[in-house]
């Protein structure tokens, strides 16, 4: 859960010092870390909504974690995007989808494949959710494997979270797509992106608020994807935001923090909240543009094992409900289970997912623990 000391945590930042050549190449490095360590956080948020889901406590933390991934998702696919106009439209559009299917199948075809044999092993525990059975998990991993489970019903509880990811290649599916209707004019893009955020952040507005019905549909894309179009939209408006005073950064970070850490310390007695801790997360991902486009990061320690986290943080969530809501564990141990999650999700990245990185991701893994704790 978000810390209140997170608060006076003291943030490094190049605009201390007179703009140069040299600020501007480490303000790019260090958003980048900010990045993985906004991606860190939103995967704590996710372990500690998974990992405390017995105590009723915690509803709607999980959804906050992913809405920051998901808008970090959109930041990042804007920058690929536009490192890449020079190829014709079906290169770019080709280049883009080779590149986030080399990053994200691997592992997933791996867990997929590896826990079969785990449930065909588990599934016979007492007390296991519904559909945790082999032939459930056979049904829904063809779901799972073509990026669509977030339209599957009643699919097996080991492969339900990667909703997430299935909502993340769709979006991936037409990334490009919006980018080439944007044009070349900034405001064609700015009507573009704007009226595509629009969109889906009405639908997911509305959705909501419309009762019971909200269940079937609350992990379909048109509902769920509108922080990777408003992230999309940020990126691309960037050049506006950095005009943003210091002073007002500051602000808009520490009450961007405050207002979702205090809701979600209400939860913690007990006062369902989960629909207002849901639209409070919402203002976490205006600490974490702005973290990212000033070059704010967390220092020390904690800065770093956030980052590390970052860097994991697709393996690990593969792995996380295993240890927690598919009941393998007892209740009581499902919070150690989300933290042992972490590192079983490691050892995959090391085996499943960094072989795939691109060359600059790689090289970006080996400086940028050096460039935090400056």
């Amino acid at each position: 859960m978000t810390s209140p000391s997170m608060l006076r945590m003291p943030l490094t930042s190049p605009l201390d010092r007179p703009a140069s050549l040299g600020d501007n190449a480490a303000r790019s490095s260090k958003g980048s870390i900010a990045l993985d360590q906004w991606r860190g956080l939103a995967l704590i948020l996710v372990l500690i909504s998974h990992g405390f889901f017995f105590t009723d406590r915690v509803n709607g933390v999980g959804r906050i974690g992913v809405n920051l991934f998901f808008f970090i998702s959109g930041i990042l696919v804007y920058r690929s995007l536009n490192r890449t106009t020079g190829k014709s439209k079906w290169e770019l559009a080709f280049y883009f989808w080779r590149r986030r299917l080399r990053r994200l199948y691997p592992a997933l075809i791996a867990y997929v494949f590896v826990m079969v044999i785990l449930v065909a092993m588990l599934q016979r525990r007492p007390d296991l959710p519904l559909y945790s059975d082999l032939y459930s998990y056979i049904r829904t991993a063809p779901y799972a494997l073509t990026f669509l489970v977030n339209y599957h019903h009643n699919g097996a509880m080991a492969l339900d979270h990667l909703w997430s990811v299935s909502c993340e290649m769709q979006f991936y599916l037409l990334a490009p797509v919006i980018f080439l209707l944007g044009g070349n004019t900034p405001r064609r893009r700015m009507a573009t992106f704007g009226g595509v955020t629009l969109l889906l952040a009405g639908i997911g507005l509305i959705y909501p608020l419309s009762g019971p019905h909200y269940l079937d549909v609350k992990y379909h894309f048109e509902v769920a994807a509108w922080p990777m179009a408003f992230g999309v939209l940020c990126e691309f408006m960037k050049g506006w935001f950095l005009r943003i005073p210091r002073s007002v950064v500051k602000c808009v970070i520490g009450f961007g923090i405050a207002v979702p850490t205090a809701v979600m310390i209400v939860m913690f007695f007990g006062i369902e909240a989960k629909k207002l801790a849901i639209a409070s997360g919402a203002l976490l991902l205006f600490p974490c543009l702005l973290g990212y486009l000033f070059g704010l990061t967390v220092p020390g320690s904690l800065g770093r094992c956030l980052a590390w986290c970052g860097e994991r943080t697709y393996s690990v969530y593969l792995w996380q409900q295993p240890f927690t809501l598919c009941g393998y564990l007892p209740l009581l141990l499902q919070p150690i289970g989300a933290v042992l999650s972490i590192f079983v999700g490691a050892w995959w990245f090391r085996y499943f997912e960094r072989p795939f990185l691109s060359s600059k991701r790689s090289s970006h893994l080996i400086v940028k623990t050096s460039v935090v704790a400056r």
